[in-house]
């Protein structure tokens, strides 16, 4: 191999960064074709410009100083061993970002999305991305370290070569700032106004044509300038009074002007009765009989649940990830975009906290998970959130008979054990929390006897059988804890943290009516018999109104902030969602996405319908911003 100059190999070097990144485009569009498929070949066409615009602000920025390291006009950049050194780096520094973005295309695979600030909420959970890497998706990263090695060695190869021109003069030096000029336009992606970002990247007004464009690294890397979001295409001053009129709730009014969303349960009477919420991980509607008549057959404890409680059949995730809805659930926000997650900033805005407010009407507050302490850093949101006391998979004993080891912490048997042995001396009234992990893929079975389908750990079966076995341990705690003097008093919820995202390889036919945002459709059961009367209740909510339904139940008359109300006043009209960098809305007559640039994914919205999104999202980041969400 020999080059004419070193412009000609530096050259050589950026094309193949750009087939590299190109072939990574192309395993994501092959990986979910499906998916893709909505797109019309003009779209196709654009979406693949625009990742060409991706691909360029990436190499660009991040392999220029390889290409002004090789060009500067001086003797010692035509040494072999000064060439070959710049090579390995630029090749370790391309086959990294492909790495990751190989890793993001697995990724896309749970949520049909781009990673964004996932990473900076990981905490203590970098090993369980390890061990799903070298087990869950061995064979995949065999196959991409192997990549990786492949581009390093290729550019090896290509910087070792001869060149047949070493002659430099310092007139080149008129050449690299032409570069530069050059460089600094591809990174921008513009001659003229704010850079080439996230949300330029969609060609058509479909989430799938942004998806295809962008990658996960550009994502990751880019959310640092997310604070330039423009939350206010509806003013504050004009969206306000239309987010007052579309969530006025007769319980609870606003009481505020300075805090204009402050709201309480003003004429509220205490009952003392005794709260527990189940966050039971991934389980999507479509699972659970008593939502869907599909006889799956594995839910058959949440299903006498739910027809002797109170069952919300329009009840949505705010979320797709578990530390959105825990977010939600404790805080009655949803994580605005471009904001900080919950643990690393959000709560400097000095949000109304679940348990908190409990504390100060004198409950006693516990919260715990199946997986271990730190994961999704649960154990510090959990003592933001207030609850006094909090236990992770280090605290529980191993009490049943299930096989082998879970993927993540302890069996949820050993965990709803656990609750049921801490709740037994918990000083009443109590609201406790706690969080399940042995329905999260891979899928590991417990025991054959919970094998209802043919097992396997990254199919749909898999996900049926963890949930046969789970909805097991949740009969037998309820079965424990009637017998509790304090059983009566005590309200339970039920409900997921998300959808079953996790890319499924044998996934049944399951047919449903058409539902809008059907994959945050998820379950919510309120059972309580000796309080509330068996019913199925249409209201439609989400995460956020949790809060502002226990508040309502409780009899509290403590001044909060949410975006949510009670259930159990049925005003609300709109459910809000996030999906990465994307918000979304529905009325259940229709549903669109919104990327702070144009309008997504319409179905069936009006223009009503837009203008709420975009006042739900002006109402809750400003007033946030500027302080002015509760005292």
């Amino acid at each position: 191999m020999q080059f004419k100059s070193r412009y000609t190999q530096v050259f050589s070097g950026v094309v193949i960064s750009f087939f590299i990144f190109f072939a990574t485009r192309v395993f994501l569009y092959l990986s979910y074709f499906d998916y893709f498929n909505s797109l019309t070949l003009e779209e196709l066409l654009l979406s693949f410009f625009n990742d060409f615009r991706v691909d360029m602000a990436e190499i660009f920025t991040f392999t220029f100083l390889f290409w002004f390291l090789l060009l500067v006009p001086f003797r010692f950049t035509f040494a072999l061993s000064y060439r070959k050194t710049i090579g390995i780096l630029w090749g370790i520094v391309i086959g990294l970002i492909s790495y990751f973005n190989i890793a993001d295309t697995l990724y896309f695979g749970f949520v049909n999305r781009h990673v964004g600030d996932e990473l900076s909420v990981i905490g203590n959970d970098v090993g369980i991305l390890v061990d799903m890497a070298l087990n869950y998706y061995f064979s995949a990263t065999v196959v991409t370290t192997l990549f990786f090695i492949g581009i390093v060695t290729l550019f090896y190869k290509i910087f070792s070569a001869s060149l047949q021109n070493k002659k430099y003069h310092q007139k080149e030096w008129f050449i690299l700032f032409g570069i530069l000029i050059i460089t600094f336009l591809g990174i921008r992606g513009k001659v003229t106004g704010i850079s080439f970002g996230i949300s330029d990247a969609f060609a058509s007004p479909k989430l799938a044509s942004g998806n295809l464009a962008l990658n996960g690294f550009f994502c990751y890397y880019r959310s640092g300038k997310r604070k330039s979001i423009n939350h206010s295409k509806i003013p504050l001053k004009a969206a306000l009074p239309f987010y007052k009129e579309e969530f006025y709730s007769k319980k609870a009014p606003f009481i505020s002007k300075q805090y204009p969303i402050l709201k309480s349960f003003t004429q509220a009477k205490r009952t003392n009765y005794n709260v527990v919420i189940v966050l039971i991980e991934s389980l999507s509607a479509k699972y659970l009989d008593a939502l869907t008549q599909h006889n799956l057959g594995v839910t058959p404890n949440l299903d006498t649940l739910a027809k002797d409680g109170v069952l919300f059949t329009n009840f949505y995730a705010n979320g797709q990830r578990s530390i959105e809805g825990i977010t939600s659930i404790y805080t009655g926000l949803i994580q605005p975009v471009g904001f900080e997650a919950f643990g690393e900033g959000l709560e400097l805005y000095k949000p109304s906290y679940l348990a908190q407010t409990a504390k100060e009407n004198g409950y006693t507050t516990l919260a715990m998970q199946s997986s271990p302490r730190g994961s999704y850093k649960v154990d510090a949101l959990s003592s933001l959130a207030g609850f006094g006391e909090y236990y992770g998979a280090e605290d529980m004993p191993k009490v049943g008979n299930e096989v082998g080891k879970p993927h993540f912490g302890v069996w949820d048997g050993d965990m709803f054990a656990f609750l049921a042995q801490k709740l037994h001396t918990l000083q009443e009234p109590f609201l406790a929390f706690t969080f399940t992990a042995s329905t999260h893929a891979p899928y590991h079975l417990p025991g054959k006897e919970w094998a209802k389908y043919p097992h396997a750990t990254n199919t749909e079966n898999g996900f049926l059988n963890t949930m046969y076995y789970v909805d097991a341990q949740i009969g037998s705690f309820m079965q424990k804890v009637k017998k509790e003097p304090w059983f009566d008093r005590t309200i339970f919820i039920f409900s997921a943290d998300h959808c079953n995202k996790a890319p499924l390889t044998k996934e049944l036919s399951l047919q449903t009516k058409t539902r809008y945002l059907s994959g945050f459709h998820i379950p919510l059961i309120v059972y309580a018999p000796k309080i509330f009367q068996p019913q199925k209740d249409a209201t439609l909510g989400s995460h956020v109104d949790i809060p502002a339904t226990i508040f309502d139940i409780l009899g509290f008359n403590t001044p909060f902030a949410s975006l949510g109300n009670s259930l159990f006043d049925a005003t609300k009209k709109v459910v809000m969602v996030k999906k990465g960098d994307t918000i979304g809305i529905t009325d259940l007559k229709g549903s669109v996405f919104y990327n702070f640039n144009t309008f997504l994914d319409e179905k069936n919205a009006s223009k009503e319908l837009k203008d709420t999104l975009l006042s739900i999202d002006s109402v809750e980041a400003n007033l946030l911003k500027q302080s002015k969400w509760r005292p």
